[in-house]
């Protein structure tokens, strides 16, 4: 073989280990680098024993929202009505009763009823857990016979409250359906909006002055009751890890906090941000104290630098959650609403 060549291959086979990563070139035939290490674990991560409780994202509340008439219904059946000009509904649709102001009236032998249509629901969302229908009525004199009940159509059927004695002063009365008694099971929403309220009217006097007879109602309402999951809130705080660090470890530690699960989280959260403060850290002295552990960023850290202390506790201090619906039947199969969080402490 020609010298010049074999040179060549000779000096590329040293390039070639001298350009490893973890090739070196000592000047001496023995080289020794002295790691002071402590006795065991540089640091340690416990879990710690109060987790925020994060079924909280879970509880249902409540609310009530209120629908008053806006037209009229199927039935306008109630003799007289006070102002005479207008409609019957637009005397009994006031939010608070105005009393003598506006109102229907009879002095009939026999029952009369009035239907009225109300407004689609706007803020309802859940499950309806029951529907009342409230009137506010009174007698012009001492009554001697019930005569007032609450009168709702749904289904095409017509149903009514129990008879009701009125006093000579206003006084509200009520009848409270949970289920819909055209079809004995829960409201539905469209249910709801579709549902006619009235009431019915008679004499409350079978003798005396004519004008004495009367009953006037001056005020008809539905109250719809729900149960919901709220789309937002504030995550649930607490403890979840504790970092121990060896005595004999002088050194800094970088402290690492990754989200675990956020494909299976992304499937009940539109957003998730929660605020992780670790004390002793320099962030703790910073303002805000805390790191923000999101949905996108899936990681955050931390620096121990000289700390006071062997033991820091790593916490879950506030943050807010959204949503991707107010019924978990909406959400993808696989979801979750329970943080999964890997912690890691390591020399800096």
């Amino acid at each position: 073989m020609n010298k010049n060549v074999l040179l060549i291959v000779v000096l590329a086979a040293l390039l070639a280990i001298s350009g490893g990563i973890y090739a070196y070139t000592y000047t001496t035939s023995v080289g020794v680098v002295n790691i002071a290490t402590p006795t065991g674990d540089i640091a340690t991560v416990n879990t710690s024993a109060s987790q925020p409780d994060w079924f909280d994202v879970l509880t249902i509340a409540q609310a009530t929202e209120t629908l008053s008439p806006d037209g009229a219904g199927d039935e306008t059946g109630i003799a007289t009505q006070y102002p005479t000009s207008g409609a019957h509904w637009e005397k009994v649709d006031e939010a608070s009763s105005d009393g003598d102001s506006t109102y229907v009236a009879t002095n009939s032998w026999t029952w009369e009823e009035d239907l009225y249509s109300t407004a689609d629901h706007v803020e309802g969302v859940g499950n309806v857990t029951s529907v009342t229908i409230y009137m506010v009525a009174r007698a012009l004199n001492t009554p001697a016979q019930t005569s007032a009940y609450t009168h709702i159509k749904t289904g095409g059927t017509e149903y009514n409250g129990p008879e009701e004695t009125l006093a000579t002063v206003y006084g509200s009365f009520s009848e409270e359906w949970t289920d819909n008694p055209s079809t004995n099971t829960t409201w539905t929403w469209s249910e709801v909006d579709a549902l006619q309220i009235g009431v019915g009217l008679r004499r409350a006097l079978w003798t005396g002055a004519l004008a004495d007879r009367y009953s006037r109602c001056t005020q008809v309402y539905a109250s719809v009751e729900y149960d919901y999951l709220p789309l937002t809130g504030s995550v649930p705080t607490g403890d979840l890890f504790e970092v121990y660090e060896n005595p004999g470890y002088g050194g800094d530690l970088t402290v690492r906090v990754y989200l675990a699960n956020t494909g299976d989280l992304q499937k009940a959260y539109e957003s998730l941000d929660m605020h992780l403060y670790l004390e002793d850290s320099e962030e703790a002295g910073q303002s805000p104290n805390y790191q923000t552990l999101t949905l996108d960023n899936g990681v955050v850290s931390f620096t121990l630098k000289d700390p006071v202390s062997d033991n820091h506790t790593l916490s879950v201090t506030g943050g807010t959650y959204v949503l991707v619906s107010g019924d978990t039947a909406d959400w993808e199969a696989g979801w979750t609403v329970f943080p999964e969080f890997y912690c890691e402490a390591t020399q800096r």
